[in-house]
């Protein structure tokens, strides 16, 4: 039994289909099963149940975890040799929000690509309690979210420090300051007061988001109930609903990198920041302090603090 067979093995553990797992493996469905068959022969032990369909044995699911370990410990490796060696090959997996994504990739990714050509980059997107998910589970090396990581066993390096952002269409202050809007506009962008906009409506990232949680904890602080009339999974929706005049949306000032253009015809929109300091957090990469983070993996988050600073 060698890596090979570990790796096909995962692959069928993962489809519970021969086919699909032929097909990814870019091999033949005859040669797959003489794989599987000839470990389980090896093994003197049935790793998959073929029948009413293909699952794994309990001895299957504890090969999963074992071939799991061998070869993550195995890539590890690899990445310390190629470290020592300056041979910079491998691939570095990064998990981060899409709008964070969209806000920071366009300027780290070609310098990164510049320094390590033979480093592969691979990019997972998801929530904070997804990408802690998938640096738990070793599916990434490294994670870009905002504080606090629940996650235990995790070094992380700050990044930067972020305030919250109200993004108001002007026709929203202008609407409720009549003549007054540019003397507000001046003041609010000293530090917003929340309560001047209870009657307009809200467009805000669902509840589970880290920074939509902060948002309500700041609502609740100043007994402020928003007029809430979208909620979506996605920051740049929202973002984009401001600027066609539709709400007022709440996001990190980072994340104004990737405000979309307005339609036609839309007037933009005011930034007021929040200046209560519960409303502050910090941006943060982390890693596992139990596995080895690569030199590329270090020089990106290097690459990410210089790309923030101000």
């Amino acid at each position: 039994m060698n890596f090979l067979h570990l790796k096909y093995f995962l692959m069928v553990a993962e489809e519970l289909n021969i086919t699909r797992a032929a097909e990814r493996l870019y091999i033949s469905q005859q040669s797959l099963s003489n794989h599987i068959s000839n470990m389980e022969r090896e093994l003197n032990v049935k790793l998959f149940t073929r029948s009413p369909k293909l699952s794994l044995t309990y001895a299957g699911d504890q090969l999963v975890q074992t071939a799991t370990q061998i070869l993550d410990l195995h890539t590890q490796f690899l990445t310390k040799v190629g470290d020592i060696n300056r041979h910079y090959l491998g691939v570095l997996r990064v998990g981060i929000s899409h709008t964070c994504g969209l806000a920071l990739l366009p300027e780290i990714l070609p310098r990164f690509r510049e320094e390590f050509p033979m480093v592969e980059f691979s990019l997972s997107e998801g929530n904070s309690n997804q990408l802690e998910d998938e640096l738990s589970h070793g599916r990434v090396d490294l994670i870009i979210c905002f504080q606090p990581i629940m996650l235990e066993g995790v070094e992380t390096v700050p990044l930067t420090e972020q305030k919250l952002v109200m993004v108001v269409p002007r026709g929203f202050t202008d609407q409720l300051f009549g003549g007054r809007a540019e003397e507000v506009r001046a003041q609010f962008q000293q530090g917003a007061d929340i309560a001047a906009f209870q009657q307009m409506p809200f467009v805000l990232i669902k509840r589970g988001n880290r920074t939509r949680s902060i948002v309500d904890q700041y609502f609740s602080r100043y007994y402020f109930k928003p007029k809430l009339i979208l909620e979506t999974e996605n920051t740049v929706t929202t973002l984009a609903m401001a600027q066609a005049g539709v709400g007022i949306t709440i996001c990190p000032e980072l994340f104004l990198r990737a405000i979309p253009a307005g339609p036609a015809g839309s007037q933009g929109v005011d930034l007021f920041p929040l200046t209560d300091p519960s409303t502050f957090s910090k941006l943060v990469a982390g890693y596992r302090s139990d596995r080895y983070l690569s030199h590329f993996g270090d020089r990106f988050i290097t690459m990410a603090q210089e790309a923030l600073e101000p």
